[in-house]
């Protein structure tokens, strides 16, 4: 009740209680609610009577409509020219001069020749004011204005919300705008085998919308939820022929987080393999720069692209394309003003953040994308931050039109949304390669344990010193997973685990979208080390290994409570029994020698009663034992599903010719 008397107040009644509204009183101001308050208190869902000398008047009143005319320029180029008239019910037109004369005067009348016109306030300043950061300069008619194409959408979308605006507009412009607001049906593409027979149908139906944008020069932003394959959509979008000439021959730029580096180049091989990738990573990337113009894609962090600026000045990319754009949501950043240099003729962000909830976030990749559509800084501050921050009608004005205003290039699935084209359970596996400090850890221990594997003679004395041999692989596991765990006295690290940065790269994506995840680990140290980090960002989460006693309650509380988003899980006492179908995302930080085991542990959350499809990331080191583990595990699939009950028999089954497999690296 006190909001809809704020909402009466603003329009001229006065009162405490809905039963003590006084009348308005005097010509002047009852025209003023009947051409300006009563139109927009319509439009908020208000049903309003009127009854006596008004109810006649208003049978016979003359409404004025601004109506809006979107013709094809001559400058041509996708610019259009827009114009306005004022028409009353019988398609009389009104001198515009007039109209503005009354709405500064703050009037929603006017009066001529012994008429009374009544003007609908909100609908001609909304509609003038969806063309406020349209326009481009003047338009080839007197008193019209030019707006480029790129508007098309978003203002098709906010006129046709305003039920007092009539819009006459060019067939190609509003053509444009309906395949824009994705109303009408985007074109596919053909994209030859395997990949026609390998994308699910709305993963084509991202790659014809990209393919789309580019037809059009426009630029986007990719924001499908976690897990739906947004590399996959980009790779094979990317392999098609480039639709500006210009552009035919030129290398596309990916540049991703550095744990993303390896998994960019992975995706690449597999599914497309055609496509002559550089990794423009490590120190040996200086030896590179000669290859580029040959190549079809480039990969390079946020990291190295700041260093590296200059080298990257010296190409024109066909495609630029960042992954997890967070990394350049604060305008002032180094890595934003790296990547904003790069010259390319096509762009595109991917995120799978929901975007449109992050309005600070939104200006700085935007402007990334497509410079000056969201307008200055300064003046996207005022419209949109600052109101939506401030809550209230306002807020929900402002995201409206954010909300129109981003929807023609930002594409955001949800695994619900396409449910029907996916399995219960997604697997993937992403990829990491060794920080400089763990390389140079890793070479020692392995020259150490082939040394150790030599000595023993052949298979018999490794039958004699097997658990020495798994000691040293245990090392070169904890050597994957994190330095602190091999406790080396006197080894201070900088860069102690490249595969910490991919998991919380992982995380704060998936937590920033909504998901709660399970953390398997066969090292509670490790865990120690995840839950330490944890703390301090000051994120909640729940614990669980064998020491646990009260475990049935912590799976009680993590499945009851959202607000906590992490499961940490030791993978030998939380791998079977528990039912934790709370969560919707599994991370297994580092392989177990029985996959069946890292099976049994993703099933806790892929569970009867579970909804939502399960996602499950197995984290491996490149070039390391835990590939060779992979690998030997996908070899001996049949041995392994026999001993499914026998977790120890997969380990102690191990040959001398897979030893010396594991350690020939």
């Amino acid at each position: 009740e006190q909001e809809a008397l704020e909402i009466v107040t603003d329009v001229g009644f006065r009162g405490r209680r809905g039963d003590m509204l006084m009348q308005i009183r005097g010509t002047r101001e009852v025209l003023n609610f009947l051409g300006g308050a009563l139109p927009r208190l319509r439009r908020l869902g208000w049903r309003i009577d009127l009854e006596g000398i008004v109810a006649v008047f208003m049978d016979q009143a003359e409404f004025t409509t601004p109506v809006v005319h979107i013709n094809s320029s001559g400058a041509g180029n996708g610019f259009f020219d827009v114009g306005y008239e004022y028409e009353n019910a019988g398609g009389e037109s009104l001198d515009p001069s007039d109209i503005m004369r009354a709405l500064n005067m703050g009037e929603a009348f006017v009066e001529k020749k012994g008429r009374t016109i009544l003007l609908d306030i909100d609908a001609i300043e909304t509609a003038r004011e969806v063309f406020s950061d349209c326009s481009t300069g003047e338009g080839s008619e007197p008193g019209t204005f030019r707006m480029n194409d790129i508007h098309a959408a978003y203002v098709q979308a906010s006129l046709h919300s305003l039920d007092g605006v009539d819009v006459e507009a060019a067939p190609e412009w509003l053509a444009k705008a309906q395949t824009q607001n994705r109303d009408a049906k985007i074109e596919p593409v053909a994209l030859g085998e395997p990949l026609e027979s390998t994308l699910r149908d709305y993963q084509k139906s991202g790659v014809y919308w990209l393919r789309f944008l580019e037809h059009s020069g426009f630029c986007g932003i990719l924001a499908d939820e976690m897990g739906l394959g947004k590399t996959l959509q980009t790779l094979t979008w990317l392999q098609l022929q480039r639709q500006n000439e210009e552009a035919h021959g030129a290398p596309s730029l990916i540049i991703c987080p550095t744990s993303l580096v390896d998994n960019w180049a992975e995706e690449a091989e597999k599914f497309t393999p055609g496509l002559r990738v550089q990794r423009m990573h490590g120190a040996d990337r200086h030896e590179h720069w000669d290859k580029i113009a040959e190549c079809d894609l480039v990969i390079t962090s946020y990291a190295l692209i700041r260093r590296d600026l200059d080298e990257y000045l010296n190409h024109q990319f066909a495609v630029a394309a960042l992954d997890e754009a967070q990394h350049i949501k604060n305008r002032a950043t180094q890595n934003a003003a790296a990547v904003k240099k790069i010259q390319a003729h096509h762009k595109l962000v991917l995120t799978g953040t929901p975007i449109e909830n992050s309005v600070a976030d939104l200006w700085s990749i935007m402007d990334f994308l497509m410079p000056g559509y969201l307008g200055h800084h300064k003046t996207f501050r005022e419209n949109y931050e600052l109101p939506i921050q401030a809550g209230g009608p306002d807020a929900e004005l402002a995201q409206i039109k954010l909300r129109r205003k981003l929807h023609p290039f930002l594409l955001r699935r949800l695994k619900k949304e396409v449910a029907k084209d996916l399995p219960d359970k997604i697997q993937r596996i992403a990829h990491c390669s060794l920080s400089g400090d763990q390389g140079k850890v890793y070479k020692q221990l392995l020259e150490s344990a082939k040394r150790k594997v030599t000595d023993l003679g052949g298979e018999k004395g490794f039958n004699k010193s097997r658990m020495e041999v798994f000691k040293v692989l245990l090392r070169l596991r904890q050597t994957c997973c994190h330095l602190d765990l091999l406790k080396l006295p006197g080894l201070e690290s900088k860069y102690p685990s490249a595969k910490m940065e991919l998991f919380f790269e992982l995380v704060d994506e998936a937590l920033d979208a909504g998901h709660r995840i399970l953390v398997f680990s066969q090292f509670t140290s490790m865990l120690a080390i995840i839950r330490e980090e944890l703390e301090a960002r000051e994120l909640k989460y729940c614990y669980l290994d064998g020491s646990t006693k009260n475990r049935q309650e912590r799976v009680r509380t993590f499945n009851t409570d959202r607000s906590i988003p992490l499961f940490l899980i030791s993978l030998k006492a939380g791998g079977t029994g528990l039912n934790l179908t709370g969560a919707d995302m599994v991370i297994h930080f580092d392989p177990w020698w029985n996959p069946a085991v890292e099976d049994q542990a993703t099933d806790r959350a892929h569970r009867i009663g579970q909804k939502n499809t399960v996602y499950s990331v197995k984290l491996i080191t490149k070039n390391t034992v835990e590939e060779k583990v992979l690998q030997m595990q996908q070899r001996k699939k049949s041995i392994i599903d026999a001993t499914l009950e026998k977790d120890g028999a997969f380990e102690q089954g191990l040959s001398w010719n897979d030893v010396q497999e594991l350690l020939s690296l």
